[in-house]
């Protein structure tokens, strides 16, 4: 009954969609072209009615209709704009195909817009109300507890503080005594335990000490027909995402999954890259013409300063800069202070204004740095913090940044690298398309406050 339900709920999400996405059209052709949608045209309804199927065919492709209570919102509201821009994509090579892209590119463009405000209203509705529902305990999933430990507990802990989840906790089963959790029974009693609640699952989450029984309580799980999940009892060692691998039948835990290793996830970050560094390059040339004539007339040495630093894979890259300091001796073995007496007082102004920075644009361009990210160390710095800063090299699991999570926090140039790294570190876990966006839209607000001073 329950699978039945499933289908019948996911064949009318699919019919809203394609619903959506339709009058989505009608409405851009009634403002764009003044063309009734009630009097279109046989291509032109063809081409529309051709376009709302294929969006949803386009939306099971992403996954966008599989229900899992442990993705993150975000996580749907990234599949949601990837989607509607295939579906923009493949709207267009549709009208091209028919000759009919000049005549209503624009339609496409304004639907697109209007489809996926609707879509998103509709899953942030359907979200909230899904969870509250689960909430109010009108759907849940009862689960047995097999274990007594740290990971027992602890899932106990996560379900109560997520009721959204769905999940109620009839007990668990333990050779304790005296367990945290409700007590069911011991584990000679599983077969009559698992008859009399009739769970939906049961979670073995057993210590080290009992880690050789996990065979035999699966053996019990698969003789009573229950499905059976494993918290692994070295499960705090995975500090991220994981992601399960298979080499044959050896499943191999990678602890140090992070959104990037996603193929899509990496083109969306590098094509952001190239978009917002290519405009800005070109708004700011005034300002980097302006720096050139700055540095030539207020000091004797070059334009722009290069410097190894520490990139993606432990991998060495040269960084440009517009030089704001004498040139000096120390600028590979020591880092800029507030007062340092090195830099120029043009050079103050630079950096006070992040003008220095601009440069780097084109380390982004050429693919060695990106947008957002942490910022890239010089190859000294590295070797000495990565012995004194626990996690410090992992954020070389990918490109720096001119700006991140950190920067936008104050965190740059002579501050703590404890906090920095942490910084980093949450936001190469967290990462989102949007979670970039949001940084570069922040960051021209925090540039000015730099904490710089004039120097004599």
């Amino acid at each position: 009954m329950g699978q039945i339900n499933n289908v019948i709920g996911k064949a009318f999400s699919a019919f809203v969609d394609a619903m959506i996405n339709f009058g989505a059209i009608c409405i851009a052709l009634l403002l764009i072209n003044e063309v009734n949608p009630l009097r279109l045209g046989g291509t032109v309804t063809a081409i529309s009615v051709g376009i709302a199927i294929g969006s949803v065919i386009v939306y099971f492709v992403f996954d966008m209709y599989t229900r899992n209570i442990f993705v993150k919102l975000h996580t749907n509201l990234i599949k949601l704009f990837f989607a509607n821009l295939s579906i923009m994509l493949i709207s267009m090579a549709v009208l091209a195909t028919f000759s009919l892209f000049e005549m209503y590119v624009v339609v496409i463009l304004v639907s697109t817009g209007f489809s996926f405000v609707a879509l998103l209203v509709k899953l942030l509705i359907t979200t909230k109300a899904i969870h509250l529902i689960r909430a109010k305990r009108k759907k849940t999933k009862n689960i047995i507890i097999i274990g007594n430990g740290k990971s027992a507990n602890e899932l106990s802990h996560q379900i109560e503080e997520n009721a959204h989840y769905g999940f109620c906790i009839l007990g668990c089963v333990t050779d304790d005594d005296e367990p945290d959790i409700n007590k069911l029974g011991s584990y000679d009693e599983i077969d009559d335990i698992i008859e009399k609640y009739n769970p939906h699952e049961v979670v073995i989450a057993v210590d080290f000490k009992e880690e050789g029984k996990i065979q035999y309580l699966l053996d019990i799980c698969d003789k009573c027909g229950v499905r059976a999940a494993i918290i692994p009892p070295s499960y705090q060692y995975f500090k991220s995402k994981c992601q399960v691998d298979m080499m044959g039948t050896l499943p191999i835990i990678n602890t140090r999954a992070i959104p990037l290793d996603n193929v899509l996830n990496a083109c969306a970050k590098r094509v952001l890259d190239i978009v917002v560094s290519s405009v800005l390059i070109v708004i700011t040339l005034p300002i980097m013409l302006f720096a050139v004539i700055g540095i030539k007339v207020s000091s004797k040495g070059p334009i722009i300063f290069k410097q190894k630093r520490i990139g993606k894979n432990n991998q060495e890259f040269t960084l440009y800069k517009f030089r704001s300091m004498r040139v000096n001796e120390m600028s590979d073995t020591s880092w800029t202070t507030d007062t340092d007496p090195r830099k120029t007082r043009f050079g103050t102004l630079m950096r006070k204004t992040g003008i220095d920075e601009l440069p780097q644009l084109f380390n982004v361009l050429f693919g060695t740095m990106s947008i957002v990210g942490p910022r890239p160390e010089l190859p000294k710095f590295v070797e000495e913090y990565s012995k004194k800063v626990p996690l410090y090299k992992v954020k070389h699991q990918v490109k720096p940044g001119i700006t991140g999570l950190a920067q936008i926090y104050g965190f740059r140039g002579d501050t703590s690298i404890e906090r920095r790294i942490e910084l980093d570190i949450k936001y190469i876990e967290e990462w989102t398309i949007f979670s970039d966006i949001k940084i570069i839209c922040i960051t021209p607000f925090k540039m000015f406050n730099r904490n710089e001073k004039y120097v004599k």
